[in-house]
């Protein structure tokens, strides 16, 4: 029996509408829902191969656990689950309840309640946020801090579709979707027909770039210095909207003190992007009417991070680009709650307590959470606080952490890593306890998430329009499959310790900036929830019911519902902060030391940048067939004139080596990238102890960091971008005979 089902994508947080075709229980085929009333049948390759995925050779299907000679047993869920409460139970009588640890990561894309309960696991064990690791914050923990000492504009920022212009900073969206989940690379190509003039930060000419009006190429590492001469251009010119500082935000003087010396001959001269480009690119932004600067990864993984989103807000401050009283909400609430959005700010507060440090590097607590890139050090370091046991929910931190080798020796370390994934993962591979979890099409999937992301960050999620969508599971895990859902596997290990799960559902804000907090549900000790359950607690009090969404398969574009933004409220004393006194002290030293990151020198002349594959996400999707068809690796891309001056030829291995450690890659050209960097894919490679394997598995570029070298100093992020590097070829392509 042949059917078509309809549902939503969740490779990764787009949450494409998807249809299915489903033969005798198993999907065969997805392509885009053409009926979806807003994505109009748009969806990825990785979204497409997903039947690949899910019915793989190599997946998952029953919980393996490790035997004392390095082999894998298959064994009953009831009985894992047992064991692991057993041995974790034994740890914390031991050690304490802080000697156990979680790290969540992009495979919970799934289901956006893993995490989550996740991180309630561990608040139920007294231990949050200290012993609760995630991937947000060895990538972009810095939009949250800089917000923080922002403030928020509740409205929002001014809406991509319909602005005059937009800045992106090390984003490419039509590949990584961040800021643009609905078919990006046509939305993009829409606004520029449409007369948006696009400026594109990023070493490369990226998919996003190939529409820009104007593409600087700044060297990596140096975006701060970039946005500070942006900076000075717009108020050294009076370019920015007076009226709206002086009504909504602090800090004008001290902000034209502090990019004073960031003049356009200056930051030529570091960025590498000539002084017309910055003129022209400062004077576009701010002579527009709308428009709004952003940042994502590009920026985010060399060393100032958070400066470089702090200045981001603080240009769109100055210049007010964000939804004023009266206009469309630009990320309207659906299955978000209902609450009147005013065009005011929320106060700056500090989000981080020094009273409370962490063991490693000193780091003060943060509303992000642990610093992920301590995880290592936290595992190997002895004492009070060691941490002994550790559960990888959907991350591999066995590739993705920087410097492998000490990740790899850390995870050795651990009495107990159990590993919840789909595949034997460089992590499950060295995993105590492999539980396999349920893949995208086997749960339900509503669009509430994709909303919440507008929370952390500008530009990181959200629609702009009122819309929303709710599927249930499309097909059944395998027959004969022994598979659970990330949170079930929290609920149940809980259960067995006697520890009440409390769950927060559908709160809207983060940090100290709420629009509604969230709503306390524990979880029956009696019965487990199901997934449905979970989803009504998450979408509790929602502006349109999960009932009412349920009824519109499709997804349905909710046009009767009323956008506009009220006034500012006659109480509301708060006002953005931009010139905060951390960030101007930290904007000094990148004045001072010429941007104050690694330049190239005669050693390592080349500097790595990170980049995202339309094929994957990084380490998720590395072993279906039809993604890897053309290629499983991660190529190292080099300019032609690169490859040219250290002699490599297309299809070389090559030696990539940095102060820390070396990889070995397959070299590619690429004429839209800047000269003398190299760009790379994250999460790729073998274990330490495993051999390399540049053609398949690809290099782990982790390897070339040094975790405690460089790291934010407030959130611990190691420096992951504009690495130096030297390379050399160590294995010439076979070259086609001639004919």
């Amino acid at each position: 029996m042949t059917e078509i089902r309809t549902g939503i994508c969740k490779v990764c947080w787009a949450a494409c509408p998807i249809e299915v075709t489903v033969e005798d229980g198993r999907a065969t085929k997805v392509v885009g829902d053409r009926n979806s009333p807003l994505y109009r049948g748009y969806t990825c390759p990785k979204g497409r191969a997903m039947p690949e995925g899910h019915y793989a050779p190599g997946r998952i299907l029953h919980p393996q656990k490790r035997m004392p000679d390095g082999s894998y047993v298959s064994i009953p869920m009831t009985q894992a689950i047992d064991e692991i409460a057993e041995r974790l139970d034994a740890i914390m009588a031991e050690h304490g309840t802080d000697a156990v640890a979680v790290y969540p990561g992009n495979g919970n894309l799934s289901n956006p309640i893993n995490p989550v309960i996740g991180a309630m696991f561990i608040m139920a064990l007294g231990t949050y946020p200290d012993r609760f690791f995630s991937v947000q914050t060895i990538d972009q923990a810095g939009k949250v801090i800089a917000q923080a000492l922002h403030g928020r504009w509740m409205a929002g920022p001014n809406p991509f579709a319909s602005s005059e212009t937009w800045i992106m900073v090390g984003t490419n969206p039509v590949i990584s979707k961040q800021g643009l989940v609905v078919n990006p690379g046509q939305t993009v190509k829409q606004a520029v027909k449409d007369g948006m003039k696009l400026i594109v930060v990023d070493p490369r000419e990226t998919e996003s770039a190939a529409h820009a009006f104007l593409h600087l190429q700044a060297q990596p590492g140096q975006d701060p210095t970039l946005l500070a001469g942006f900076l000075h251009v717009i108020l050294g010119e009076g370019l920015y909207d007076a009226a709206f500082v002086a009504e909504n935000a602090v800090g004008l003087e001290a902000l034209k003190t502090a990019v004073a010396g960031f003049t356009p001959a200056h930051v030529a001269t570091v960025t590498g992007v000539s002084e017309d480009d910055i003129l022209l690119a400062a004077r576009t932004f701010a002579m527009a009417k709308s428009g709004c600067v952003v940042t994502a990864t590009g920026a985010h993984f060399p060393l100032h991070g958070t400066l470089a989103e702090y200045l981001a807000l603080s240009i769109n401050t100055v210049c007010g680009r964000w939804v004023r009283a009266g206009q469309s909400h630009s990320q309207p609430h659906v299955l978000l709650p209902a609450v009147d959005i005013r065009a005011q700010p929320y106060a700056p507060y500090t989000p981080w307590d020094h009273s409370v440090v962490s063991r490693i590097n000193g780091l003060p607590r943060t509303v992000v959470g642990a610093p992920t890139g301590t995880l290592p050090d936290e595992i190997l370091t002895p004492g009070k606080g060691q941490v002994r046991a550790l559960i990888c929910s959907g991350s591999n931190p066995a590739v993705s952490l920087p410097d492998q080798n000490r990740a790899g020796r850390a995870l050795a370390a651990l009495d107990l890593l159990v590993a919840i994934d789909v595949e034997m993962s460089n992590t499950a591979r060295m995993a105590d306890y492999v539980i396999p979890d349920r893949m995208a099409m086997e749960t339900p999937g509503c669009t509430q998430f994709t909303e919440s992301m507008k929370y952390y960050g500008i530009w990181t999620g959200g629609f702009e329009v009122p819309y929303a969508m709710y599927s249930p599971a499309i097909v059944p895990p395998p027959k004969g499959s022994d598979t659970i859902e990330s949170w079930e596997f929290f609920y149940e290990v809980a259960k067995r310790m006697g520890l009440q799960i409390v769950y927060f559902g559908n709160g809207a804000g983060t940090g100290e900036h709420w629009d509604k907090h969230p709503v306390p549900f524990p979880l029956p000790l009696d019965r487990r929830p199901t997934t449905e359950e979970m989803f009504e607690a998450m979408c509790a009090g929602s502006r349109v019911p999960l009932d009412e969404v349920k009824r519109h398969p499709h997804g349905k574009v909710y046009d009767e519902l009323d956008l506009r933004v009220l006034p500012r409220a006659a109480d509301c004393a708060a006002m953005l902060q931009i010139a905060d006194p951390v960030m101007m002290a930290e904007l000094a030293v990148v004045l001072a030391k010429n941007g104050d990151t690694a330049v190239p020198t005669a050693e390592y002349p080349l500097l790595l940048t990170p980049r995202r594959a339309n094929e994957m996400m990084n380490s998720i999707g590395r072993n279906n067939a039809k993604l890897v068809a053309r290629r499983a690796y991660n190529p190292a891309f080099l300019h032609p004139s690169t490859m040219a001056l250290y002699d490599v030829a297309q299809g070389d291995v090559i030696r990539i080596r940095s102060e820390h450690g070396e990889v070995e890659g397959i070299a590619e050209p690429e004429t839209r990238l800047r000269p003398g960097t190299l760009s790379m894919s994250h999460c790729f490679g073998t274990n330490p102890d495993e051999e390399n394997d540049a053609h398949g598995q690809g290099a782990c570029t982790s390897r070339l960091m040094d975790a405690n070298a460089d790291y934010d100093p407030i959130f611990g992020q190691p420096k992951m971008g504009a690495i130096p590097v030297s390379i050399r070829a160590i294995e010439r392509a076979v070259q086609p005979a001639l004919a």
